[in-house]
């Protein structure tokens, strides 16, 4: 049966209180160092919040009570990969993608997990797996355009990958902008706007990657598009405002 602080920290882990969610956890093992749920409700937090070394210690832990489901086979191995053990990382991840019972889902994060240990090949080929399991999923489409251009395939097999995800999910903003960025890059300014016309400013307040704005900024500008221009610029200082870096900086400021 599981115990309440177990319950509570899936409870905190799902409203996003990782830090939160990893405390209830480790009363849960206080209370039973034998509870294989507890050990990796606090491994799967710990991830959340990059504490790797941790992270790996509980989800070990828990495969010790029993066995591991893919996700956190999958978690433990991108874990080993972000503290250099690279290799344990890589043979976890293809265990994980060669078993019997694999879903879309878990083959695009063991992609993820191949692409940080630098093995985009591999990555592509998950992907791959993946396209056979859901051949009309937007994101597995998306994904295998990008490690195509890692992998040094042809820019036009990428770029067709990646239409084929938006032509499947045409309102997505993360799809658009990684069509135009890769049409910026090719000196196609104008095929990369017409991309972004659907969304910019229309979904503008869904973007929240920093360099994807100034990027877009800068390309409005040098089409003339001054208006979307500083849009994008007004949207970058809104949440330059809101990140922690910012409030650190106000704060030593104010002190000096």
């Amino acid at each position: 049966m599981m115990s309440n602080d177990t319950f509570l920290s899936r409870t905190e882990f799902a409203a996003g209180r990782y830090r939160h969610a990893a405390q209830f956890a480790q009363y849960a093992i206080a209370q039973n160092p034998d509870s294989a749920a507890a050990w990796q409700m606090l491994g799967k937090s710990l991830m959340q919040v990059s504490d790797y070394i941790g992270a790996i210690d509980a989800l070990e832990h828990a495969s010790l009570l029993q066995p591991l489901d893919n996700a956190d086979r999958i978690s433990l191995a991108i874990a080993y990969g972000a503290i250099g053990r690279t290799s344990l990382s890589r043979d976890l991840l293809m265990a994980v993608a060669t078993s019997d019972r694999i879903e879309t889902l878990d083959l695009l994060q063991i992609a993820t997990g191949l692409e940080a240990i630098d093995e985009p090949r591999l990555a592509m080929e998950a992907c791959r797996q993946a396209g056979q399991l859901s051949p009309d999923s937007a994101e597995v489409h998306y994904q295998m355009g990008h490690y195509a251009q890692q992998c040094g395939h042809p820019v036009n097999v990428g770029e067709a990958l990646i239409r084929h995800a938006i032509g499947l999910d045409p309102d997505n903003v993360h799809y658009r902008i990684g069509l135009s960025s890769m049409l910026i890059r090719l000196g196609r300014k104008f095929e990369a706007v017409a991309v972004i016309d659907r969304i910019i400013p229309a979904k503008l307040d869904q973007v929240t990657c920093l360099c994807c704005l100034k990027r877009i900024a800068n390309l409005f500008f040098d089409c003339d598009d001054l208006e979307r221009a500083k849009q994008c610029a007004e949207r970058i200082a809104t949440l330059t405002a809101k990140s922690p870096e910012s409030k650190v900086l106000e704060i030593s400021e104010s002190d000096s």
